[in-house]
C-alpha cells in the first residue's frame, strides 16, 4: 500500500521556480557568496573597529600621560621656587620678626612674573601670617583671605621636602606648594613659606602640550574616586584625580580628545563594506553573465533540442560549441545514433527468428497488419519435435527447422514465411501469387541427408484461404483451426472450413463443461484385459477414462483428452483416474486376489516436478499397495525431458510400481530407449503389429523387438489384437501378452469380473 500523496509547493511543482537552473545556480551562489559577504561585512570591520578603539585607548592613555606629566613639571617647577625662597635666611628672620623690610623687597612683581605664581605666603613659627601677596596686573596686592586659606589646606606638620598639590578654593583650582622656613645652611624652623598658582583654563592650556590635540580642564572629581573614560559620538572624555597636599585628592584633571581615530576607523569601515559589496556584485554579475551566455544558454538551446528529438529522432544537438559543452553534445550525438542503430537492431531482431531468419509473430503482425493482399496463410508444425531431438541431438532440429524455413523462402517473394513456434513455421501468401498447400507440403517432406543416412518427415499443416481481403490475424487463426483439427484427427493436411469452426466452438463448450465433470460424477472407468499370449488368463486391466454428459452424451476419449491437456485439466482428470483406478482394483481384489490395474499418464503430468511422489502419496493415502500399479507412458512423452522422465519412473520402480512404454513403434521409435529407460513393460503399438503381420521386414523388426525385449529382462504387450490369427502370430514371435477386441472390448469393472467368474 502506498503512502499518503505529499502536496507539492509551488516552488518545487513541474513549473515552479525550484525547477529553473538559473533559479538553482543563483540560490547555489548565494549559498556560498552570502556567507563570505557577510564575514566581510561584519566579521572583518569588527576586527577592524576594535582595533582602531585600540589605537584610540593607547592615545587617550598616551594624552593623559602627557598632560599629568606637564601638570607634574608644573609642581615641582613651584617646588622648587619655594625652596629658593624658604631655604633662606632673609625669609628666616622674616617670619621670626626681624625683617620688617623683607615684603617690600621681596614681594614685587618680578617675583611673580619670575616664578610664574600668582599667590605667595609666610606664616610664623606660631602659626600668624606674615605675609600675605598676590599678583594682580602689574602689581602686588594683598591677599590674606586667600592665602590664609591656601595655608589651611597645608598639614599641620610639613615633611622636610615639603609638600605641593592642587587644591579647589571657593570653586576654582590653584596648584601650590610649601615648605619649612629655614636658613641658608638649612638649620632652625621658621614657619612656612608658600607658593600657588590659579589654573584656569588659560593656565593649563600655556602648561599643556596639546598642540590642539587635546583640551585641558580641571574639575570635579569622578563618583568612583577613580580614573574613569566618557566616550561621546565626537570625543573621549577622560578624568584623572590630582593629588592634594593634604588628604584626598579634591581636583580631576578632565581631558577632552577629539575621536579623530575612531571616525577614521568608522570611515575605513564604510569604505570597506562599500568595496566588498561593489567587487561582489560586480563578480556575480560578470560570474552570472558568464555562466548565462556560455553555459545556461547553451543547456536551454540543448533542452529545446532534447524536445525536438522526442518528436523527430533524426534531429541532433548543436555540437558547433568548442568547450566541454560541445564534447558533451557531441557525446549524446554519437550515443543517440548508437541506440537508434542499435533500436533498429533490435527491432529487426525482434521482427526475425534468429535461427531461421523468418518473421516472428510480433513481425508478421506488423508486417501484414495493414495488407490488404493476403489471400492465404499455410501453418506447418513438425510433430515429435522433442523425440527428435532426442534421437539426433538439438542442433540436427535446429539445421532441420532452418532447412524448412529455407524452403518455403525458395518460394517467392510474394510469399511471407514465418516462425510462429519451435516446431511451427507459417507461410503467408500475398497477391498475385497462390498457394498449394499438397505440393508445398511435399516440397518440405523431401528426405532430409544426415551423415548416417537420410531422415523423413510427416508433417503437419493447417490452411486457409479467401478470395476477398481478410484481415491477416483471422485468417491466422482460420490455419490455427485447421492444424488444430488435423493434429486431433492425426490428419496431414487440415483445410479450415465452417465445420472446422463449429467444431472448435465445440471444443470450447467441453472444456467449459469439463470443469466441472468430476464434481458432477459424469466420468467413469471402463477397462481393457490384457491376457497371456499362451494361456489366456488374465494379468492385469488397462483403465480407460470415459465421460457421459447429460446433454451432449458420450464424449470419446479422443475428443476431450486432448481438450483437458490444452485447457490444464488433465492434472485433475489424471489424479481422479489414478484414485478410482487404485481404489476398483484394490476392491476387485476380494473376488480377483492376483488384479493389477494399468493407468494412463498424460505428458503434462509426467513433466510435473513432484510427479512420483504425488502418485506414491495417493496410493498410500488409499492404502493401496504400489506393486498392483502399471503406469503406461509413450516414447514421446518420455522424449520431452528424457532426465525428468527417467527420475520420475526410477522412484517409482523402486517404491514397486511397474513402468510400461506405450505405442512403441508407432513413431520415430528407437531400440536404444529399451536400454536406456526404466522399463518393465513394452506395449507394441497397433500399427506396428498389423504391418509386422502383413509385410515381412516389419515382421522381421517386430521379431528382433520382441527378441531384444526379451534379453533385456522386459515384458512384451501387444495392442490391437482383432482375431485369432494375430494372436497365433503372436505366440510364434514369443510375444508375452495380448490386448484387443479378441480378447475383450473395455467394459465397466463389474461386468468384466462377471466375465472372468
Amino acid at each position: 500500500m502506498t503512502g499518503p500523496l505529499r502536496r507539492r509547493w509551488w516552488w518545487t511543482g513541474p513549473d515552479g521556480p525550484g525547477q529553473s537552473l538559473r533559479v538553482q545556480v543563483a540560490l547555489l551562489l548565494a549559498a556560498l557568496i552570502l556567507p563570505t559577504l557577510l564575514m566581510v561585512l561584519t566579521v572583518i570591520p569588527g576586527v577592524i573597529v576594535q582595533r582602531f578603539a585600540q589605537i584610540e585607548r593607547d592615545q587617550v592613555s598616551q594624552y593623559t600621560r602627557i598632560a599629568q606629566e606637564d601638570l607634574n613639571t608644573e609642581e615641582r617647577r613651584v617646588g622648587l621656587f619655594v625652596l629658593n625662597f624658604s631655604q633662606w635666611t632673609e625669609t628666616f628672620e622674616f617670619a621670626a620678626g626681624r625683617n620688617a623690610t623683607f615684603p617690600a623687597q621681596v614681594m614685587v612683581p618680578s617675583t611673580f612674573t619670575g616664578g610664574r605664581v600668582d599667590y605667595a605666603g609666610i606664616m610664623s613659627p606660631q602659626g600668624t601670617l606674615m605675609a600675605a601677596a598676590a599678583m594682580q596686573g602689574d602689581a602686588v596686592v594683598d591677599a590674606e583671605a586667600l592665602v590664609s586659606t591656601l595655608m589651611g589646606t597645608l598639614p599641620r606638620t610639613l615633611p622636610p621636602d615639603g609638600v605641593s598639590g592642587a587644591v579647589q578654593v571657593a570653586g576654582r583650582p590653584y596648584l601650590l606648594a610649601a615648605r619649612t622656613i629655614t636658613r641658608d645652611d638649612g638649620s632652625g624652623s621658621g614657619g612656612v613659606m608658600l607658593f600657588a598658582r590659579s589654573l584656569n583654563a588659560q593656565a593649563l592650556g600655556d602648561l599643556m602640550h596639546a598642540e590642539k590635540t587635546f583640551t585641558a580642564r580641571l574639575g570635579a572629581l569622578p563618583t568612583t574616586g577613580q580614573a574613569a573614560l566618557t566616550f561621546a559620538p565626537g570625543v573621549v572624555t577622560v578624568a584623572s584625580p590630582l593629588s592634594a597636599p593634604d588628604g584626598p585628592p579634591q581636583l580631576a584633571l578632565q581631558l577632552s580628545i577629539p575621536r579623530d581615530m575612531y571616525r577614521a576607523g568608522q570611515a575605513t569601515v564604510l569604505q570597506l563594506k562599500v568595496v566588498a559589496v561593489l567587487i561582489t556584485l560586480v563578480a556575480v554579475l560578470t560570474f552570472m553573465l558568464f555562466l548565462n551566455r556560455r553555459v545556461l544558454r547553451v543547456l536551454a538551446q540543448y533542452v529545446q533540442d532534447t524536445q525536438h528529438i522526442a518528436r523527430d529522432p533524426a534531429h541532433r544537438l548543436d555540437s558547433r560549441n568548442r568547450t566541454e559543452l560541445g564534447v558533451l553534445a557531441r557525446t549524446i550525438n554519437n550515443l543517440l545514433d548508437h541506440l537508434q542503430g542499435r533500436e533498429a537492431q533490435l527491432r529487426e531482431q525482434a521482427r526475425r527468428d534468429e535461427l531461421t531468419g523468418a518473421y516472428s509473430r510480433a513481425g508478421l503482425t506488423e508486417l501484414l497488419r495493414e495488407d490488404a493482399t493476403v489471400r492465404s496463410a499455410l501453418l506447418v508444425e513438425v510433430p515429435r519435435l522433442q523425440e527428435l531431438s532426442g534421437l539426433y541431438g538439438s542442433a540436427f532440429v535446429d539445421r532441420l527447422i532452418g532447412e524448412l524455413a529455407g524452403r518455403l523462402q525458395q518460394l517467392g517473394p510474394d510469399h511471407v514465411v514465418g516462425r510462429l513456434s519451435s516446431n511451427g513455421l507459417a507461410l503467408i501468401t500475398r497477391l498475385p501469387a497462390t498457394t498449394d498447400p499438397v505440393a508445398v507440403l511435399a516440397t518440405l517432406e523431401r528426405p532430409f541427408a544426415l551423415r548416417e543416412g537420410e531422415v523423413t518427415l510427416k508433417l503437419v499443416a493447417g490452411f486457409s484461404q479467401s478470395a476477398y481481403p481478410v484481415p491477416f490475424t483471422a485468417l491466422l487463426r482460420q490455419a490455427f483451426l485447421a492444424l488444430q483439427h488435423a493434429m486431433d484427427r492425426n490428419e496431414h493436411l487440415g483445410v479450415f472450413n465452417e465445420d472446422m469452426l463449429r467444431r472448435s466452438q465445440y471444443g470450447h463448450t467441453l472444456e467449459t463443461q469439463l470443469q466441472g465433470a468430476v464434481s458432477r460424477q459424469e466420468l467413469s472407468l471402463m477397462y481393457q484385459p490384457i491376457s497371456d499370449v499362451l494361456t489366456g488368463q488374465w494379468v492385469s486391466l488397462e483403465a480407460l477414462m470415459r465421460w457421459q454428459h447429460p446433454q451432449l452424451g458420450v464424449v470419446p476419449p479422443g475428443t476431450f483428452i486432448p481438450v483437458a491437456e490444452r485447457s490444464g485439466q488433465i492434472y485433475q482428470l489424471g489424479e481422479w483416474a489414478l484414485q478410482t483406478a487404485a481404489r476398483e482394483i484394490e476392491q476387485a481384489r476380494a473376488l480377483w486376489p492376483g488384479a493389477h490395474v494399468n493407468v494412463n499418464v498424460s505428458p503434462l503430468q509426467l513433466l510435473m516436478p513432484d510427479f512420483a511422489e504425488r502418485a506414491l502419496g495417493t496410493l498410500a493415502a488409499l492404502n493401496v499397495p504400489p506393486t498392483l500399479l502399471t503406469f503406461e507412458v509413450t516414447e514421446s512423452t518420455v522424449m520431452q525431458n528424457v532426465e525428468l522422465a527417467c527420475r520420475h519412473l526410477a522412484r517409482l520402480r523402486e517404491a514397486g510400481v511397474r513402468i510400461a512404454l506405450d505405442d512403441f513403434g508407432s513413431g520415430h521409435s528407437s531400440l536404444s530407449l529399451l536400454t536406456e529407460l526404466p522399463l518393465d513393460v513394452v506395449k507394441l503399438d497397433r500399427s506396428f503389429l498389423r504391418d509386422g503381420v502383413q509385410d515381412t521386414a516389419r515382421g522381421a523388426l517386430l521379431r528382433n523387438t520382441i527378441r531384444l525385449a526379451r534379453d533385456l529382462n522386459l515384458t512384451t504387450v501387444a495392442e490391437g489384437v482383432e482375431d485369432a490369427g494375430m494372436l497365433a502370430r503372436l505366440r510364434e514371435l514369443g510375444c508375452d501378452y495380448a490386448q484387443g477386441y479378441h480378447i475383450s472390448r473395455p467394459d465397466y469393472l463389474e461386468d468384466l469380473l462377471s466375465l472372468r467368474t
